[in-house]
């Protein structure tokens, strides 16, 4: 299941999922989308453009969260 690897790969990079992640997940399930070619960046070559690839990681870096609205840095509480 896409979001279990979804949370798989959070964890490992230190992330969390956000609100909109299990809705994701479940597009690119019902579209046959793999994890491997994030829906955002399907025109941009690999290995750059799967999720938690370079574009989401600099979008993380840079705003917080990614184009697809999967991942978030850890919000401090």
């Amino acid at each position: 299941m896409i979001l279990d690897e979804m949370k798989l790969i959070a964890e490992e990079q230190g992330y969390e999922l956000t609100e909109t992640a299990e809705k994701v997940a479940k597009f690119m399930e019902r579209q046959k989308i793999p994890l491997g070619v994030c829906p955002c960046a399907r025109d941009v070559p690999p290995p750059y453009r799967g999720c938690i690839g370079m574009i989401c990681k600099n979008e993380l870096e840079e705003k917080g969260i990614c184009h697809c609205q999967v991942f978030r840095k850890p919000i401090c509480k």
